[in-house]
């Protein structure tokens, strides 16, 4: 039952469970250093999620409640255990709400094929939640046998109850991506949570709607389905006024970060995201791809997944988040809800090899896991490109935080040269520089690196703004 789940769950992640909420915490640190800045986050959390339990069913809160006694207290200084894990079930969601960190871009796509007895159904996702490189380093591949309802996997973290990617006995999945939402008076049921009980109570698309349906939530997400028994894929798309359903027409299905239901798709919000974020490029280059790899199998889906490169194939810079993999997912996974095996990327990123579970075996752990089926780890791992790509993230922050400090010491431009060699043509190396100068008033070495950072493939409308915008005070 719940209670006694969340117990066990607990008992077995323990260790998992101090390192990701250390991880956690840190990141907040990292991105509010300000000790009176991470107070009134939590301050204004607190008191924006002070119902947020009671939005929470009953047998989820009892799992939750069991889970938290596992959790440590060194850092009761966030809260007491149950209500600060409850807390960060909403994290997801909170991600949505803070849109310009960027914290959450997630990409899916779902093919079928059913004519000449071939049976074939496939959902591919990369799970663009990040919260540090910490955060994404372990990954939980968890059984659920529950007492009421249908056994599932979920691909999730020390202490969460929720689901962000999943697939059940039945083979329905269930992933989430984020939509465009505005901020939000209250908190109500946190979408993991919705999932969750989607995974652990739906057969079908149509009851998968009926439970999204029935549960308020705070921010708009789309729920993408995929269903072995309807044969069929579909989006449900959940805004905190209505829920909607988008079933494409013909035989796949692709989702990034935009509306595309009748409700919604025309809305001067949906409008706005898609003419200011990547959203839509992404898509574009799912369609592409989707074209060029005709072939419906785990490894065409995989090396979909890891894509780095733009429309076209033109390179725009390792990490871009116009980029399908953005070297920063905390999971990918590629669903066969057929055979009912989950295939879940070890990390770094969707880089490392992808496990293969069989859901048929849930209760025999030794005969879970198919080594025949485990995909190889993308190549790139052991390239240069990789490292440099691990240098340049190393000196981006070194820079950054000199930007931060009141350090007098001057980076040179050999410095800066060699930085930019390590990820020439991505956009976000030249906007770097030119911030490092600007901050240190040389506009007119800012602007020249301006210049070029606006020649690149830029992913968001605001980041080419603030360089317009600086550009025109030299």
């Amino acid at each position: 039952d719940a209670y006694e789940r969340g117990l066990i769950m607990g008992s077995l992640q323990k260790e998992l469970i101090v390192e990701q909420e250390k991880a956690f915490v840190t990141e907040i640190e990292n991105v509010l250093p300000n000790y009176f800045f991470r107070k009134l986050l939590l301050y204004s959390v607190g008191w924006f999620n002070r119902s947020l339990d009671q939005s929470v069913p009953m047998e989820i809160r009892r799992e939750i409640y069991g889970v938290s006694r596992s959790f440590s207290d060194d850092f009761n200084f966030v809260g007491p255990k149950y209500n600060r894990i409850i807390n960060y079930h909403a994290a997801h969601d909170i991600g949505h709400m803070a849109q310009n960190m960027n914290l959450v871009a997630c990409s899916a796509l779902a093919r079928w094929d059913f004519k000449d007895g071939q049976n074939t159904m496939l959902l591919g996702r990369n799970f663009d939640f990040y919260f540090g490189d910490d955060f994404a380093e372990n990954k939980i591949v968890q059984f659920v046998n529950p007492n009421n309802g249908y056994r599932f996997v979920s691909v999730t973290w020390g202490g969460f109850c929720g689901v962000v990617s999943g697939m059940n006995e039945h083979g329905l999945t269930i992933t989430l991506n984020a939509l465009p939402s505005e901020i939000p008076g209250s908190s109500s049921t946190p979408v993991s949570i919705i999932a969750r009980l989607v995974l652990q109570y739906a057969q079908t698309i149509q009851e998968a709607y009926d439970i999204v349906e029935k549960h308020d939530v705070f921010v708009s997400e789309s729920f993408t389905i995929v269903s072995a028994q309807d044969s069929l894929a579909a989006v449900i798309e959940k805004t905190p006024l209505a829920t909607d359903i988008y079933y494409p027409p013909g035989k796949q299905l692709i989702v990034t970060n935009h509306f595309q239901g009748e409700l919604n798709k025309n809305s001067e919000l949906n409008q706005n995201h898609i003419a200011e974020s990547e959203s839509e490029y992404r898509f574009q280059r799912l369609e592409e791809l989707s074209l060029k790899n005709d072939s419906l199998c785990p490894e065409t889906m995989v090396s979909i997944l890891r894509d780095r490169v733009g429309l076209g194939g033109k390179s725009i810079g390792n990490g871009n988040p116009q980029t399908l993999n953005q070297l920063l997912a905390h999971h990918a996974v590629v669903f066969d809800p057929i055979n009912r095996i989950a295939y879940i990327s070890n990390a770094p990123y969707q880089l490392g090899s992808f496990m293969a579970y069989d859901l048929a075996h849930m209760d025999d752990i030794d005969r879970v896991l198919i080594d025949s089926l485990v995909l190889p780890q993308d190549t790139f791992l052991s390239s240069e490109e990789y490292q440099d790509l691990k240098r340049y993230r190393t000196i981006r922050d070194e820079i950054n935080k000199r930007m931060k400090s009141d350090s007098n010491s001057t980076l040179t431009d050999e410095y800066f040269s060699a930085f930019i060699a390590l990820n020439p043509d991505y956009f976000e190396a030249y906007k770097t520089v030119g911030d490092y100068y600007f901050e240190n008033g040389n506009i007119e070495e800012a602007c020249q690196y301006y210049a070029i950072a606006l020649k690149k493939e830029i992913p968001y409308k605001s980041y080419r703004q603030e360089m317009n915008d600086k550009m025109m005070e030299e």
